[in-house]
C-alpha cells in the first residue's frame, strides 16, 4: 500500500514537471515569434476590408476573410472552430455592430477587445443609410416564410458601406492606424501603402462621378439592394429585385418590378455572383433584359480571390457596369 502511494506521488511530481517544461517552452516560443518578426494575423469579414488590410499591411500582415469563398454573407453563420481561430488572431476587422449583426456576435466572443476593430465607430451616422427593418415592415416576406430565416441578419443600417469609395477612405485610415498601433516599427511602410490606397480610392470617386454625369435621377436595376450608398452619393436610383437582405420579393412586388422594367424599356439588370439570381433570372426572361456582372464584394469565388485582383480592380468593373446600365443603350 505504501509502495503504491509512493508511486502515485512520483507520477504526480513527474506530471507537474512536464507541465512546467511545457509552460517554459511556450514562453520561449513567444520569444522566437518576436525575434522572427512574425506577421500580424488579421481576420476580416467582407472582401474589401481584406483587400484594404492586405494592401496597407503588405508583407507584414497575413489576412484572411472569415467568409468562405463564394458564400452569401446574408446567410453566413460562423462555426465554433472559426470562432476559436478568430479569437487567436491579432485583429478582427468588421464594418460595425449596427451594420453586421453576425460580425457583432463574433466580436463579442473575442475576450480581448483590443483585438477587434469596428469601422462604424469612426463614421458620421448621417452618412449611413437606414436598414431594411427601418424601411419596411416585411409583412409580405412572411407569406413565403423567409422573414424568420433572415431576421438575425437585419442591421440598423444598410450594410453595404464598403462599395462607397469615399467612406472606404475612412476605413483604410482606421485599418492603417490600428496596424501602426500594433506594429509601430513598420509605421513608415503602413503610411506609404495607405497613401497609395487612398489615392486610388479618390480616383474611383472621380470615375463614378464621370460615369453618372448626365444620367442623374435614372434607375439601375440590380439583383438585390446593394448599391444604395453609390446611388445616394452620385445621384441615381437603385431598384433591387430582392431587398438589401437578399430576401425574395412577394409575387405582388415581383409583378410590379416586371411591369416597371417593361414600361421603362430597361435593357440591363446588374447580376451579383454571390447572391442567388433565381428571381433575377425570372425577371430577365419575362422582360428580355440582359444581365451585366456586378461585384458587391461581400465574398468572392476562389478564382476571383487571387493576388491580381483588388478592391480597386473590381470597382472599376462595377463603375463600367453602372454606366452601361444608366445609359441603357441596346
Amino acid at each position: 500500500m505504501i509502495k503504491k502511494s509512493l508511486m502515485l506521488v512520483f507520477i504526480s511530481i513527474l506530471t507537474l514537471s512536464l507541465v512546467a517544461c511545457g509552460t517554459s517552452n511556450s514562453g520561449s516560443d513567444k520569444d522566437k515569434k518576436s525575434e522572427n518578426n512574425e506577421k500580424l494575423e488579421v481576420k476580416t469579414t467582407v472582401y474589401p476590408l481584406k483587400s484594404f488590410a492586405q494592401q496597407i499591411g503588405g508583407k507584414y500582415v497575413h489576412v484572411e476573410s472569415v467568409y468562405p469563398n463564394g458564400m452569401d454573407p446574408h446567410t453566413y453563420e460562423p462555426s465554433q472552430k472559426q470562432m476559436v481561430d478568430i479569437g487567436k488572431s491579432d485583429l478582427f476587422v468588421y464594418t460595425g455592430d449596427n451594420l453586421d449583426p453576425v460580425a457583432k456576435k463574433i466580436a463579442n466572443a473575442v475576450n480581448d477587445k483590443n483585438k477587434t476593430l469596428s469601422l462604424e465607430s469612426s463614421l458620421n451616422k448621417a452618412d449611413l443609410l437606414k436598414g431594411e427593418e427601418d424601411e419596411h415592415e416585411h409583412g409580405e416576406h412572411e407569406e413565403h416564410g423567409e422573414h424568420e430565416e433572415h431576421e438575425h441578419h437585419h442591421g440598423k443600417y444598410d450594410p453595404h458601406v464598403w462599395l462607397d469609395p469615399v467612406l472606404s477612405q475612412q476605413f483604410a485610415k482606421d485599418i492603417k492606424d490600428e496596424f501602426v498601433k500594433k506594429d509601430a516599427k513598420h509605421k513608415d511602410d503602413y503610411e506609404k501603402n495607405y497613401k497609395k490606397l487612398v489615392s486610388d480610392l479618390k480616383d474611383l470617386d472621380k470615375d463614378m462621378k464621370r460615369a453618372v454625369k448626365g444620367q442623374e435621377g435614372k434607375t439601375v436595376y440590380i439583383s438585390h439592394d446593394s448599391i444604395g450608398y453609390l446611388a445616394d452619393r452620385y445621384g441615381f436610383k437603385q431598384e433591387g429585385i430582392e431587398n438589401m437582405n437578399a430576401e425574395e420579393p412577394s409575387q405582388k412586388d415581383l409583378t410590379t418590378i416586371v411591369k416597371q422594367i417593361k414600361e421603362d424599356k430597361v435593357n440591363y439588370i446588374l447580376a451579383e455572383e454571390n447572391v442567388s439570381n433565381k428571381v433575377a433570372d425570372t425577371v430577365r426572361k419575362e422582360t428580355h433584359a440582359k444581365t451585366i456582372s456586378f461585384y458587391n464584394m461581400g465574398s468572392h469565388t476562389k478564382q476571383q480571390d487571387n493576388d491580381s485582383n483588388t478592391y480597386q480592380s473590381f470597382m472599376k468593373k462595377n463603375i463600367k457596369a453602372i454606366e452601361k446600365a444608366l445609359k441603357n443603350e441596346s
